[in-house]
């Protein structure tokens, strides 16, 4: 009888499954079962089905693709199931799917900073740790990398080719996998918001302050259909008299979520006062995001957003006093 874990793999595309093709560059062009297959050991460690769902850059991917692989790992029969997917936007389809996914298994993203064909790539032993990982925990949503083990809500791509390129920041690394073995910390991870329920996300901007920026795009929020804004502003959560302006007409009209540009630190809410600082921002309207950062806040305004029977702001509110 075979006691090994069931183990799903779905396959996304991303550099994991890219090689060259017939014009220069590399594209996606491995399915599945031939990641699968690239690693022979994975035998020893696990019963695998893998699928591929799509086959392209990250890019490309969108909330319903991540929403379906959700409702699969929900209404499927596996102990563990496994992502493969482009690096450019791991981290953002990986929060998505803690948002939204009520499973009971672990659900592990992971990828490849070099293509197959590529001196010591990374994608088959990210596969194998990813897989591993899924065998030995119980449940929850995770970004295994390099060996490392992360959590959805803190890990960001911090480089554009560095095996190491996954950073959880302060927060730090859940755990790690070596010589075969998943090591995890204890902890305890955000749960998700609610399930779907054929809910689809609402369309919400993000855009970044920058120095002498006058605010042109800015000022085409509102009318280009956006129902949410994430601002990202400079140092602690400060932007300039021009931007304090027109994100208070904005947020008369739609929710604004400030943010900063930084990589760690928390927005503050009570130490500057002068126009553009965080005190007049927040008096303006403008929602503090604590430490989630901008690109995770956009998604988690989004999702807040398609749930019509709950009050978004005491929503969100209350998960960033969670961290």
């Amino acid at each position: 009888m075979n006691d090994m874990p069931q183990i799903q793999v779905f396959a996304l595309g991303g550099t994991i499954a890219m090689i060259p093709g017939a014009e220069p560059g590399a594209v996606p062009s491995l399915d599945a079962a031939a990641l699968v297959s690239a690693v022979p050991e994975l035998a020893d460690i696990a019963d695998i089905s893998a699928e591929t769902l799509a086959s392209i850059g990250s890019a490309n991917l969108s909330f319903e693709q991540i929403a379906e692989v959700c409702r699969r790992a929900e209404t499927g029969e596996a102990d563990g199931y496994v992502v493969t997917q482009g690096t450019d936007t791991l981290e953002e389809a990986s929060f998505l799917a803690s948002l939204l996914y009520q499973g009971d298994k672990p659900l592990i993203f992971t990828g490849a900073m070099r293509t197959p064909n590529q001196l010591s790539a990374d994608g088959s032993l990210n596969l194998f740790n990813a897989i591993l990982t899924a065998s030995a925990l119980e449940g929850g949503v995770y970004v295994v990398m390099n060996g490392d083990i992360h959590d959805p809500w803190f890990v960001s791509k911090e480089h554009t080719s560095d095996v190491a390129a996954f950073n959880s920041g302060e927060a730090g690394i859940l755990g790690y996998v070596v010589e075969g073995a998943v090591n995890l910390r204890s902890h305890e991870q955000q749960a998700p918001l609610a399930p779907l329920n054929g809910k689809a996300s609402r369309p919400v901007a993000l855009l970044q302050a920058g120095f002498g920026d006058d605010a042109r795009l800015l000022k085409q929020v509102v009318s280009a259909g956006y129902e949410g804004l994430v601002v990202e502003g400079l140092g602690a959560g400060h932007l300039s008299e021009v931007w304090a302006d027109e994100v208070e007409r904005i947020a008369k009209e739609i929710p604004v979520i400030l943010c900063s540009r930084c990589l760690n630190g928390t927005v503050f809410e009570n130490t500057y006062g002068y126009r553009g600082a965080e005190i007049d921002l927040i008096k303006r309207g403008l929602v503090p995001s604590g430490q989630i950062k901008s690109r995770k806040a956009r998604l988690l305004l989004s999702v807040l957003l398609a749930d019509k029977t709950q009050d978004w702001q005491a929503r969100f509110l209350a998960i960033k006093a969670s961290f």
